[in-house]
């Protein structure tokens, strides 16, 4: 009878294992549910909804799963080339998530004019980054700007609420057995993989926008048989660390900026000593903050913005293209006249927040679990405080980051060096910079060129960060390479064109 049991035993274990075994592996497989759509397109436009459905961590099949949004905005003719996928930026961005109850994320975002070209002949997919909002989990700690107590709340945390939050917020992700170290750019690159082979498609192209393009780089590196070609608009390759040189490249903007005023008769001669009046601003505002009542959709809230702001507000108009009018509205900042900088300061107030609560917050847990462990583990500290001195006002928002801090309290295990490494790929690749991009700057695009074999940089000169939305030019190169990927093609139109100082000067003199 012991022997009978021996002989039984061994065939029973196995074949538990491999009914096991074949449960994880179904659980593993990446699949999609058809989903409700909540968007409404225009007349003549249609698109689907799903969840795409994965792994939190795939090297353990039958545990937590991650459900992922997913529209897909529908080709106007039958569908048959490759779909184009978004990667969105941030990370953290929730590009399939309104600002506001009820709105439409899609129209919010432009997105049936912006995608009009490419879905003459191809579907164009947008997808949720695991993490943010639009997936669940969704690893946010704190109510989305968008909701009005919540801004109000938001602008009240002080600097010791703020710690309490994100330590509270940690140990309830710990408690929900969330394991932080799977919200990775590689575990973002291996969902977009999961998407090609749920939806049972044979390859996409890739167009990725700020950090978008890092994961798009990390989708080639990891799975380059999916991806026909890629657009990279604002690159931020992995062998760059964002942190690290901040003060040194905004002063390399604003010295374009100078040197672009110098070089420009109507500029030159209205503005001939612009950087002594753009660096003797932002030391009054540090001395005395400027006195701002910005219109928000909350009401008028009261804005003091000392040198680190206004500097932000700025930066925020190099960001959206209009570095042009920058000397303007300095100048009249020191006639009395804050009209043009109220305008960009409540853009950018309305838009990212930042002016008016009391500190610094970072309370996007996928942005933290991310920035922590592939960009701030790998910085020099003690470098970078040298570079904030060196450069004295331009650190001054460099100055403003806490994320070190957030890091202390995250605690996520920095990358391995081996994802720090270029992304070598014969790819069909187009990258597009804006020669006032702070964000990720034009050097960027050109070191992640050099090991990219099929590619093509093209340098918006004038425009910000995101050109294709910028410069009409850049998005009929985008729908252009789309089409015909092919890096060596004429250029259809110019990026070279320096700021128009003169429309700008127009633009001020008819502000109302």
């Amino acid at each position: 009878m012991w022997q009978n049991k021996t002989m039984v035993r061994p065939f029973q274990w196995g074949l538990a294992v491999f009914l096991l075994l074949l449960a994880g592996s179904a659980l593993a497989a990446p699949r999609v549910e058809r989903e409700r759509c909540t968007f409404k397109p225009p007349r003549g436009d249609r698109v689907e909804c799903f969840v795409l459905i994965v792994p939190e961590n795939r090297e353990q099949p039958a545990g937590r799963e991650i459900r992922l949004k997913v529209a897909v905005l529908k080709a106007k003719r039958t569908s048959g080339p490759e779909p184009l996928v978004y990667l969105s930026g941030g990370p953290g961005d929730a590009p399939l998530v309104a600002s506001s109850p009820g709105a439409d994320a899609l129209a919010e975002g432009d997105w049936w004019n912006e995608t009009a070209n490419i879905r003459k002949r191809r579907d164009v997919i947008i997808m949720s980054q695991r993490g943010a909002g639009g997936a669940t989990p969704n690893l946010d700690c704190f109510d989305p700007r968008s909701s009005e107590p919540a801004k109000a709340k938001r602008r009240a945390i002080t600097e010791q609420q703020e710690r309490d939050i994100l330590v509270g917020c940690r140990a309830a992700l710990e408690k929900r057995k969330i394991d932080l170290t799977m919200y990775t750019t590689p575990a973002l690159a291996d969902d977009v993989a999961d998407l090609v082979t749920a939806f049972s498609l044979a390859k996409v192209n890739l167009y990725g926008v700020s950090y978008g393009t890092r994961w798009a780089l990390e989708v080639m590196r990891r799975h380059p048989g999916i991806v026909r070609a890629a657009v990279l608009d604002g690159v931020y390759p992995p062998q760059v660390n964002g942190e690290q040189n901040e003060p040194e490249i905004v002063r390399r903007a604003f010295e374009r900026l100078y040197a672009d005023c110098a070089a420009d008769p109507v500029c030159r001669e209205r503005h001939p000593k612009v950087r002594a009046m753009v660096e003797a601003a932002l030391e009054a505002a540090e001395r005395a903050p400027l006195q701002l009542t910005l219109q928000l959709e909350d009401g008028a809230q009261a804005a003091p913005l000392d040198g680190a702001k206004l500097l932000m507000v700025l930066l925020h108009m190099m960001r959206e293209g209009e570095a042009a009018l920058i000397p303007e509205t300095v100048a009249a900042i020191g006639r009395g006249d804050l009209r043009l900088l109220r305008m960009f300061a409540e853009d950018l107030e309305s838009n990212d927040g930042g002016l008016l609560e009391q500190n610094a917050q970072q309370f996007d847990g996928l942005y933290n679990s991310i920035e922590c462990r592939e960009t701030w583990s790998a910085v020099d500290r003690a470098a970078r405080r040298k570079q904030i001195e060196a450069n004295g006002l331009y650190g001054l928002n460099a100055r403003q980051s806490k994320s070190p801090a957030f890091c202390q309290v995250w605690r996520v295990p920095p990358a391995p060096a081996a994802e720090r490494q270029p992304v070598t790929s014969e790819i069909p690749t187009l990258l597009l910079s804006g020669g006032y991009d702070w964000l990720t700057p034009a050097a960027w695009g050109r070191d992640a060129a050099k090991t990219l074999t099929a590619s093509r940089h093209v340098v918006f000169r004038s425009q910000g960060h995101g050109v294709v939305v910028q410069d009409p030019c850049a998005g009929r190169l985008r729908d252009g390479f789309i089409d015909d990927p092919n890096p060596k093609r004429a250029l259809p139109c110019r990026a070279d064109t320096p700021p128009n100082f003169t429309a700008a000067y127009e633009r001020a003199r008819n502000l109302p």
